[in-house]
């Protein structure tokens, strides 16, 4: 039948909407990050600090991409859709009946969108591979500014490495409470709940008192359940950030912020998993159209060949392929219109746990 399995065209549709959001979200986060200064601000963080701008150029820059390159995977849907539907409807009204004539149409019509449909998804998947290059070239600079920092506090390494591990706990498990788009979730038109969570991490001084260091703020999605009622019912995160500001106790100033840096980092790691995992995603999207491409080149040959396009099945089924089509390309369309609901924003702060 001359088109894919419709649960296969939404799956990778759900696949690809799921790591465009997580892309979003580390992007943005990337551009919020703030890093305040220590009294006896070391030049290792000088230069976090700027290379951490140039992160947030790069999730930036992502953003300002990214909604022309999924349009341009959605649109090729909509696109192939609507010339499908014109030669049914021409099949259905009897105005195409020889050999020739299917010959033509779907050699002049078809053939040429499916092939656009391909080369369009590959040049995205190319652009994608350029965005995340961006980010690439950032992460070993920004790796070895914060190990000079790490090696200049040897001394404290090992309360560094409880805080920093700490915190890396943290925010694995916020990530955890987040919720999957399903297909269900798209074609129901149910909806997610967008939240904004913000974590400040505060320098405690030898005096007990404690001043903002390092804010990160990132947009999680949920369904169904609010994140703020999630995150409120998970005591593991409340004492998570009571040990948190336990450990910074044992540790100076200099060495709070270099485990606290620790943070942008893994920022940087998840924005490279999210990025290989569209990377992944895109070319199944691609091979599924070159797939659709090669089927209709076969029934051009077969038909060149002296198949009865009366009883040829691809020809006879092109109903029922249009109806899935129409099928893939309602869900295609109905991704950018998820209902989004605002939630209660969450504020995660070690010296003032939830």
């Amino acid at each position: 039948m001359l088109s894919p399995a419709i649960n296969t065209a939404k799956d990778l549709l759900t696949q690809a909407l799921n790591e465009v959001i997580r892309l979003d979200k580390y992007a943005t986060s990337a551009d919020n990050i703030v890093i305040g200064k220590l009294p006896a601000d070391p030049d290792w963080l000088a230069s976090v600090r700027s290379r951490t701008s140039q992160l947030g150029d790069a999730g930036v820059a992502w953003m300002m991409e990214k909604p022309d390159l999924w349009a341009t995977v959605l649109v090729q849907f909509t696109d192939y859709v609507t010339a499908f539907q014109g030669v049914a409807e021409m099949a259905q009204g009897g105005k195409i009946t020889t050999s020739a004539q299917w010959v033509d149409l779907l050699s002049h019509v078809l053939l040429p969108q499916l092939g656009q449909a391909v080369a369009l998804t590959n040049a995205v998947d190319v652009r994608v591979q350029k965005a995340m290059q961006r980010f690439s070239v950032i992460q070993p600079l920004l790796e070895a500014s914060i190990d000079e920092g790490w090696t200049e506090l040897a001394h404290e390494e090992q309360q560094m490495i409880k805080l920093a591990s700490e915190l890396t706990h943290l925010q694995d498990k916020v990530a955890s409470l987040e919720s999957s788009i399903t297909s269900g979730v798209i074609s129901s038109g149910q909806g997610a709940i967008t939240t904004s969570v913000k974590t400040i991490y505060s320098i405690v001084t030898a005096a007990g008192a404690g001043f903002s260091f390092l804010s990160l703020g990132v947009s999680v999605l949920t369904v169904g359940k609010s994140y703020y009622d999630l995150v409120t019912a998970t005591n593991e995160i409340a004492d998570t950030l009571t040990g948190i500001a336990a450990l910074q106790l044992q540790a100076s100033e200099e060495a709070q912020a270099a485990a606290g840096t620790k943070l942008i980092l893994q920022l940087v790691y998840n924005l490279q998993k999210s990025f290989l995992a569209i990377q992944h995603v895109l070319p199944q999207i691609s091979a599924m159209w070159n797939a659709e491409l090669e089927k209709l080149q076969s029934v051009i040959e077969a038909l060149q060949s002296g198949a009865d396009p009366q009883t040829y099945f691809e020809i006879f089924s092109i109903p029922t392929a249009a109806a899935n089509w129409q099928a893939i390309n309602d869900f295609a369309m109905a991704i950018p219109n998820l209902k989004r609901e605002v939630g209660k924003p969450v504020l995660l702060n070690p010296l003032d746990p939830i």
